[in-house]
């Protein structure tokens, strides 16, 4: 660790000891209210535990990643079109954490220039986020934490006593014209099995900055489709089949996280999700021994781009670059003497696939298996005090399309203790390791890049303290925490010998501090949090792109919001992002300029009930013009990401028969 970031630590651990009242980004509601945006959700080894529930999205008027975590002070959102947003967490991005769907891994990314999320907020039910390496039970590899994406069931959409029903919605925004219409069909098919279908369609054209100027190859034609059949049996079994897919076709650059230009041209481009999944879950009321949960799951993503067109300029061809992953985990919880144990077993096998569709050359791909096995155990050692441990074993087996093999094992122990001396205070200390192998190449630079001979596996320690406090209605909290990823994995700088060559590089230090304020005071409830954290790769600050692809370093961050539930049928809503001017850029950026962006919404049900909804939402208020930290900067090569959107009026219309 470099002298600075020592003595901030240091300085850091002090403070947060003597401002004990300080708390971290989460938001707590009091007894019989309900609190639309984040919560806690109080697992004793949690570094972050984020909830973002459906009522949040829907008051949003969610439409990309951008709008899901935009309140979120740990978590930044860059890129400007919806296929180039990369999600940040703590500084990394979320290629170093493990992203689920239902359960099923979103493994690795296509290609560097763009995301490796694909989902469609109108289908979620709840996004969760858990910062830092955590317990035995965030799966293997969670180098950076974990981040899970869970869709509506169909009986989540029934209300009492109804056996079918059906939603229809329509949105609409200003801003680039954008449109979005989804209908919803559910109903329970018998007593125990209920079933749903959801398809979306959106479109939208090129949004405009603040200042007014159109950001070229933003716009955007979506189609997601979700089905699940759901089966409850004996009132202790539960068996639920999924299958979603999302389409996002349109002109995009080359490097779709860069700003159009002379030599990032725009081609064809359609993105494609599918993932599939089987969840079983038995839990008898009189076994203790016997909480089983099962999930087998395939996903698949590709990426196809025609540049036929600039093929003598650029050798581009009809490219496919394709992520596909097939896994399974089971795993059973025990009770017994107030103790709790999680133990089981994971799999999961990435393939990698590129190909040149437009010439008769073969096909390239990267495969790996992950193997794993853990255990979790909760143990009460007295009444204020609680104590979790458990590890995982993993073992990760990779052949590259160069023929080379790789295999790597290792344990990942992991251990806390909670203290909870009264009812309103809780205080905990926590410490994982995590260890990541060699995983498949990105799809789209399978044919140019390898992989070092020597390549070893990540490995990375992790250590939280937390404060919880809660007075009345006044809540507060406060963490710090430190985290090191030894030999991360990335690959040479244009020039070097080592140019497109995975290799191992360093070491990647994460360090900060999450404090925040709660109040909820009959129909308002208010929240204010803060956020500071280093993310350096050898001292350096993380770019988000020539340094590394690991993440993106960014100022201090405040989110506050305030939400006033005027009457039972109406509901008004105001939050802001301010983000501090970040001079700690590598060399070959210029500084990121600071900024505050403010929204503020309003929600009516005239029918007094949710039979019928009106949502009118007024993203960035002001019009400010402004580039977020977390999208590739201004390099001084002349790249540049796209400015964000400027202000945008949003009115949406959801119609429950």
């Amino acid at each position: 660790m470099n002298i600075k970031n020592k003595t901030w630590l240091t300085r850091s651990i002090i403070s947060m000891a003597v401002t004990s009242a300080l708390l971290s980004n989460t938001v707590i509601a009091a007894e019989n209210q309900d609190v639309d945006t984040t919560t806690i959700t109080g697992e004793s080894l949690s570094a972050l535990d984020i909830s973002i529930d459906q009522d949040a999205l829907e008051k949003s008027q969610a439409s990309d990643l951008k709008d899901i975590f935009k309140n979120e002070a740990e978590i930044s959102v860059g890129g400007g079109n919806s296929t180039s947003q990369k999600v940040y967490v703590r500084g990394l991005e979320s290629t170093m954490l493990n992203v689920t769907i239902d359960g099923a891994r979103q493994s690795s990314s296509n290609f560097h220039h763009q995301g490796s999320i694909y989902i469609e907020p109108e289908l979620l039910k709840q996004v969760d986020v858990k910062a830092g390496a955590g317990n035995a039970l965030s799966g293997p590899g969670a180098l950076g934490g974990s981040l899970s994406f869970t869709t509506k069931d169909p009986e989540d959409l029934l209300k009492t006593d109804e056996r079918f029903g059906a939603v229809i919605k329509g949105s609409y925004s200003t801003n680039a014209n954008a449109y979005k219409a989804s209908a919803s069909l559910y109903g329970k098919l018998t007593d125990n099995w209920s079933a749903m279908g959801t398809i979306v369609q959106a479109e939208s054209d090129n949004y405009q900055d603040g200042d007014g100027n159109e950001v070229k190859y933003t716009d955007d034609n979506q189609q997601n489709g979700l089905i699940k059949v759901v089966g409850n049996f004996n009132n202790n079994q539960r068996l639920s089949l999924s299958y979603d897919n999302r389409i996002n076709d349109g002109e995009r650059t080359r490097k779709s996280n860069w700003s159009a230009a002379a030599n990032n041209p725009a081609f064809d481009q359609e993105a494609d999700r599918k993932t599939a999944t089987i969840e079983y879950s038995l839990n008898p009321s009189n076994n203790n021994w016997l909480a089983l949960e099962t999930n087998v799951y395939h996903t698949e993503a590709n990426v196809q781009r025609d540049d036929t067109a600039w093929a003598a300029l650029y050798g581009g061809g009809l490219y496919y670059g394709d992520i596909e992953t097939y896994g399974f985990d089971i795993r059973n919880t025990s009770e017994f003497a107030n103790n709790s144990v999680t133990y089981g077993i994971d799999y999961h096998q990435d393939t990698s696939t590129y190909d040149d569709l437009y010439t008769s050359a073969d096909e390239t791909s990267d495969t790996s298996d992950v193997y794993g096995a853990y255990l979790q155990a909760d143990i009460p050692l007295a009444k204020a005090w609680l104590f979790s441990i458990g590890s995982r074993y993993d073992t990760y087996k990779t052949t590259d399309s160069s023929g080379q093999y790789f295999e790597d094992s290792a344990f990942s122990p992991n251990a806390s203790i909670q203290f909870t001396p009264s009812e309103d205070l809780k205080l905990a200390l926590s410490y994982a390791q995590a260890m990541r192998g060699v995983q498949v190449i990105e799809s789209f630079i399978l044919e140019s890049y390898t992989n070092a001979a020597d390549l070893e596996a990540q490995t990375t320690e992790n250590i939280e303290l937390s404060l919880d406090y809660q007075l009345d209605e006044l809540a507060l909290s406060a963490k710090i925490y430190h985290s090191t990823i030894d030999d991360v994995i990335t690959y040479g700088e244009w020039g070097d010998s080592d140019y497109k060559v995975y290799h191992n590089s360093g070491e990647l230090i994460t360090e900060g501090v999450t404090l925040g304020a709660n109040y909820n005071w009959h129909a308002l409830q208010t929240s204010i949090s803060y956020n500071h954290n280093i993310a350096e790769l050898n001292g350096e600050s993380l770019d988000g792109y020539y340094v590394n692809t690991l993440g993106a370093s960014t100022g201090d961050s405040i989110s506050t919001s305030l939400n006033y539930q005027l009457s039972e049928s109406l509901e008004f809503g105001w939050s802001a992002i301010f983000m501090t001017h970040f001079s700690d850029v590598s060399d070959d950026f210029e500084e990121k300029a600071g900024y505050g962006v403010h929204d503020i919404y309003g929600q009516w049900l005239p029918l007094n009930d949710d039979s019928l909804k009106v949502t009118l939402t007024i993203s960035n208020l002001f019009d400010k013009a402004y580039r977020d930290q977390g999208t590739f900067g201004v390099s001084i090569y002349g790249d540049e990401g796209d400015m964000s959107p400027g202000r945008d009026f949003k009115l949406a219309v959801a119609w429950a028969l």
